[in-house]
């Protein structure tokens, strides 16, 4: 089936790729095809896989893919912060630009220097500019989504031939630390900036751990990419 599924993808893909080439956030368009369903399983051109697990309505004409597979890694490096405080809002860190947003400041800081972003951001195959279509580390706001759907998202996972997320497992978010320098949440504690990012599990934020949240420290990743459609 996953064969099946790949050659197709891989024959509509070369078709769009010449039809719509002044569009190049969007993986595919395809008109004949209905809203991406939660929990449907995803193959990209370079041969990543992934699982549906949130999809907007069809005014905003875009859905979440998340990796089927996950590694172990270190957020980066200690002692610096990517994305200005002055930068930053607490609205943008809940918003779908934020995760673009740290992903583009990674690529043009030299994204081996993160290696959590950085095995994410190697399924792209090679692409110079972090687009909104990129595999890319999630964000907390972009965690948030689908916790509450982690059964039926396992359950794909599994059918699927992926790994499961395990909800005792930590799992590295593309905020930084910002508690403290910014209001979010009422609260206005200095922590670490500098050398703290956030962790969280599918199911439960870490936050009030914060000996968890080093940068140094190695956690499990999965990726996510965003999937741009027409009707």
């Amino acid at each position: 089936m996953k064969q099946a599924l790949y050659s197709i993808f891989m024959l509509m893909a070369a078709t769009m790729l010449i039809a719509c080439d002044a569009e190049p956030d969007a993986l595919f368009t395809d008109d004949t095809t209905e809203t991406p369903v939660l929990y449907d399983y995803y193959i990209d051109e370079y041969g990543n896989e992934g699982v549906v697990v949130y999809n907007m309505d069809k005014t905003s004409k875009y859905a979440i893919v998340m990796s089927l597979d996950e590694s172990l890694q270190s957020w980066g490096p200690m002692g610096e912060m990517v994305y200005g405080v002055d930068s930053i809002r607490s609205t943008l860190l809940s918003n779908h630009s934020y995760g673009v947003a740290m992903h583009q400041a990674m690529k043009a800081r030299g994204i081996n220097r993160y290696p959590a972003q950085a095995w994410c951001d190697q399924k792209n195959g090679g692409e110079k500019y972090a687009r909104a279509g990129s595999w890319r580390l999630p964000s907390y706001y972009e965690w948030g989504l689908i916790i509450n759907r982690l059964s039926k998202i396992n359950t794909a996972m599994t059918e699927m031939g992926g790994t499961p997320l395990d909800d005792s497992h930590h799992y590295w978010v593309c905020d930084e630390d910002y508690v403290g320098r910014i209001k979010i949440n009422g609260t206005t504690s200095d922590y670490d900036c500098e050398n703290r990012a956030v962790v969280t599990s599918p199911t439960k934020s870490t936050y009030g751990n914060k000996d968890r949240w080093l940068k140094k420290n190695k956690y499990y990743v999965r990726a996510i990419k965003y999937i741009y459609y027409e009707y």
